[in-house]
């Protein structure tokens, strides 16, 4: 039977990336005994000097000096916490309004997101190598206003929570038993134009646990957020275009796409009457250019050195980067129930439903869509007005002189149009959580026990309200001859050809049952040795949904009879129907060998069915609709279970000294979005390259962007998914040598083997070695919506070998009284000292730890904070300052987009 526990005192340290453990706490509480309380981490409810992992507590008041106001807000200004995904991350179209964590640089699916301990229902992040694919939480769904406090565990957890806390565990503790009544409003105001914020809301709690045997509270916030133009901040106005110097030479940094209005046209072609075998010469025009002498835009300039150019004649080039916005507007209103009520001195029921609806609104650049110029099936008019004439008045032909399959047959003609008329491209996304909780927790023959359920449900709707344009109606103008793309007149009739629509739904639900039970086992020197058992049954659904304009032109049997296409966004998608149910059981003991020493085992084994699919399809065409038919419903992928354990220590020898160490096993089974899905058209690459398969039909002149695939593996078998394992350890001391002084560290290491690349082979690295990786390269492949010739990239997930993280966490704290108040400062940071990882087993290592590597990520070597703070009466002055250190930009081949400057200063 347990007995009451002395309280600790407040133990949180802002900020801090290493545990904020008191170790003269467990003398100065001993008038004010409670019982256990349960700790991030433990299936053990103890109290929190009692435990020797690394968890950083932030309490109600700490969250305030951090100024944060909102979940993402706080947690992304940890130094623990990089590779998260942010706000601006949606500004590109990538992460659709979702925010996430990311402890120590791991990809956010290995950070474990709960509320009050149980999971919450994540969402896809789609199939980005850098982003790491699979699911998390949005913390935008997270009103901060409702939360009491948060527990951030630094090191892997999967013997305790199975699958997907290889990298450690964020709980939000929910507000509860208040009966005080709170309103608050906030402004948040910043230096520049642009940005600022507002919160409101209120909280108000009925009945005492204790004397009225019930408690119920309701809180309920409004958050908003305005946007930040690129325009607006010195280091984004620039955009894809700016002068540098580098050890005294002048440079230009261009990455201005040829996407463009007026529009440029690209080709190849040889003199009329060319012998076979006569190598063809790239051509590049811009026939408003060569009428006014301008780009007739801004934001574009033009290129004419064929070097740079890799071409003859003329590019302008659109600095895209300059009009989106850094940061977008958002709007979130979140309300939270809560109820406990007391059977009776051992039982207490509860429950909780949170409720949150977000919106945000990026706003990126107008639509970039090349076209193919032919002289019957695509863009006739614009053909034979301006390729005609050119080929003409310079006695060439585009007719391939061969030799080789293609000999006889046209070059391709692109058309590099960009609907500058229509506007920034805007999504409306909008997510709808919605959490459910209940459960009784209680004592029974001295037994502690704990029967939980809960229902989680996201939903992430896209509604496209701005920039997007009908195909059918841009097609329409352009050859009834109201609108000309190539020299930008007629523009104003673009604007009914702007869609207002929606776009996609995707919707995420968990359901889950658990249970616990802890019992003493006998006594040792050190206090009672406590086993506690557990299990949880999770079933998970996941659905994408889209509108017709989006399922349209995929060739598969759900893109319906919808003929218009999305210019500037995606089509060709594929609906997923799937669900997959797994269980897992654990346990785990401690042994107080003595006062000063407690060793804590802890094992669970998990078991991960099939995913049941609900839209499965063939492989090809079918030979008389010619497009692929949709399969009956099919398990796919594999089954997989995992048995994983730790072991962890802590050693007091005196009371001002505190040594803890770690060493486990973890694992992540493949997402269900790794393994169920089509393979479809993504878009554009973010970057240009030089084409890849040199020769090859569908390269374009010069550095340029190509097509993306996406898709995912749904095999069984050794060619499916197989789950990641990793190991990792941690080792750390907490000194407090008097009241005021605490100083912690924790040297961590993190290996993982079979990590899955959810976004398959990183474009950066496919196309700097595509020699290597010639197999992912689909050539030709016809653009669905330009319908003009080039390569794609197939990205699917794949289990890409090994990866290796090593850091070290450290928090520093001092406070004393002065004569006008309490003094403090708290320094707290991570060192990244090893940061790497390979995309097969045995293959090269690579690293973006301090650089920019090629999965398009940046790992920072260091990030530190520094608060300092005055409590004068009923105030407190906080003065926060954040570090981090600095990384090597990604580099680039001569001539591609670092060029020599003019002593004019104009592109070399």
């Amino acid at each position: 039977m347990s007995k009451p526990i002395p309280a600790p005192q407040a133990l949180a340290v802002a900020l801090a990336g290493a545990a904020a453990v008191s170790l003269s706490a467990v003398v100065l509480a001993q008038e004010a005994p409670i019982e256990r309380i349960e700790i991030t981490g433990s299936a053990i409810r103890r109290i929190e000097v009692e435990t020797a992992l690394p968890v950083t507590t932030l309490t109600r008041e700490d969250i305030a000096k951090t100024g944060a106001t909102s979940a993402t807000d706080l947690l992304q200004m940890l130094p623990a916490m990089q590779g998260y995904l942010t706000s601006s991350d949606s500004v590109n179209g990538a992460t659709a309004g979702i925010t996430t964590a990311a402890l120590h640089s791991l990809p956010s699916k290995y950070t474990l997101v709960l509320v009050d301990g149980q999971r919450v229902a994540g969402q896809s992040l789609f199939a980005g190598s850098s982003i790491g694919g699979g699911f998390a939480v949005n913390l935008e769904t997270i009103p901060l206003d409702a939360v009491e406090r948060v527990e951030i565990l630094t090191d892997g957890a999967s013997a305790l929570y199975g699958s997907d806390a290889i990298a450690g565990v964020v709980n939000f503790i929910l507000r509860k038993n208040s009966t005080a009544g709170s309103v608050f409003f906030n402004w948040n105001a910043v230096q520049h134009a642009g940005g600022d914020s507002w919160s409101a809301g209120f909280t108000k709690g009925f009945g005492d646990l204790n004397t009225d045997h019930y408690n119920v509270l309701f809180n309920y916030s409004h958050d908003q957020q305005q946007t930040i133009m690129a325009s607006q901040r010195p280091a984004s106005r620039k955009g894809a275009y700016f002068p540098f110097t580098y050890k005294g030479v002048n440079y230009i940094f261009n990455q201005a796409t040829s996407n463009t209005e007026p529009a440029n046209i690209t080709f190849q072609a040889v003199p009329n009457g060319s012998p076979s075998g006569t190598t063809p010469t790239r051509y590049s025009i811009n026939p408003f250019f060569r009428l006014n002498g301008n780009c007739g835009n801004p934001n574009a300039s033009v290129i004419t050195d064929p070097a740079t150019l890799k071409a003859v004649g003329e590019s302008c080039r659109f600095n895209y980067a300059a009009t989106v916005e850094d940061v977008p507007p958002s709007t979130r209103d979140s309300g939270l129930l809560k109820g406990y009520f007391k059977f009776d001195p051992d039982t207490t029921g509860w429950a909780e439903f949170l409720v949150t609806n977000y919106t945000t609104s990026p706003r990126y650049a107008p639509p970039a869509q090349p076209f193919d110029l032919n002289t019957t099936t695509h863009f006739p008019s614009l053909y034979n007005r301006y390729v005609v004439p050119f080929l003409t008045a310079n006695n060439l032909s585009i007719i391939n002189p061969g030799p080789g399959p293609n000999t006889g047959l046209p070059f391709s003609v692109t058309m590099g149009y960009r609907a500058v008329s229509a506007g920034g491209r805007t999504d409306d996304y909008v997510t709808e959580a919605e959490h459910f909780s209940m459960g009784v927790d209680g004592t029974l023959y001295g037994f502690d026990y704990k029967l939980a359920y809960t229902r989680s449900h996201n939903k992430l709707s896209d509604n496209l309200s701005g920039g997007y344009l009908s195909f059918n109606q841009l097609n329409a103008l352009i050859a009834n001859g109201t609108y000309d793309p190539v020299l930008g007149t007629g523009s104003a009739s673009l604007r009914p050809a702007i869609l207002h629509t929606n776009g996609f739904e995707f919707d995420s639900d968990i359901s889950e049952y658990s249970f616990l039970v802890q019992h003493p086992v006998f006594e040792l020197p050190g206090g009672s040795s406590i086993l506690a058992v557990g299990g949880e049954y999770d079933s998970q659904i996941w659905r994408q949904g889209y509108s017709p304009i989006e399922l349209s032109g995929s060739g598969y049997s759900t893109q319906g009879t919808f003929t218009d296409l999305p210019v500037g966004g995606a089509n060709g998608a594929v609906p997923v129907d799937a669900s997959r149910d797994n269980w897992g059981i654990f346990a785990e003991w401690n042994f107080p060998v003595v006062k000063s020493l407690e060793i804590i085992t802890s094992g669970r084994y998990d078991y991960y069915n099939k995913v049941h699919s609900g839209f499965e399809f063939g492989v090809n065409p079918n030979t008389v609709t010619g497009i692929i038919d949709q399969l009956p419903d099919a398990d796919i992928g594999n089954s997989s279970n995992q048995a994983t354990g730790k072991v962890t220590l802590r050693f007091q020898p005196i009371q001002q000294l505190l040594l803890r160490g770690s060493w486990g096993r973890g694992f992540r089974a493949p997402a269900v979005n790794d393994i169920a899905g089509p393979l479809v058209f993504n878009g554009s690459t973010a970057g240009s390259y030089n084409c890849p398969l040199p020769g090859a039909p569908g390269c374009i002149p010069g550095s340029a962007q190509y097509d993306l695939v996406i898709g995912a593996n749904g095999a069984s078998g050794p060619s499916g998914l197989k789950p990641e394992k990793s190991t990792q350890w941690t080792i750390g001391f907490r000194i407090e040598p008097i009241a005021q002084l605490s100083l912690g560290a924790d040297l961590w290491n993190v290996k993982l083997t079979g990590q899955i690349l959810s976004g398959g082979i990183a474009e950066n690295t496919a196309f700097t070695h595509p020699t290597t990786y010639a197999s992912l390269f689909i050539s030709p492949y016809i653009d669905p919506v330009g319908g003009f010739t080039t390569i794609a990239l197939k990205q699917v997930p794949i289990n890409g070998g090994e990866a290796e993280y090593r850091g070290l966490d450290w928090d520093f704290s001092y406070r004393t009284k002065t004569p006008v108040g309490t003094a403090g400062v708290q320094w707290t940071g991570t060192q990244m000292f090893r940061q790497k990882y390979n995309f097969a087993p045995g293959g090269e290592m690579f690293t973006d730890l301090g650089q920019f590597g090629p999965d398009n990520a940046v790992v920072f070597r260091t990030q530190f904070h520094v608060q300092l703070s005055l409590a004068t009466g009923q105030f407190t002055n906080t003065l926060t300052g954040h570090y981090k250190s600095g990384y090597k930009d990604e580099p680039y081949p001569p001539g591609t987009s670092v060029f020599l400057a003019n002593p004019n200063g104009t592109l070399g």
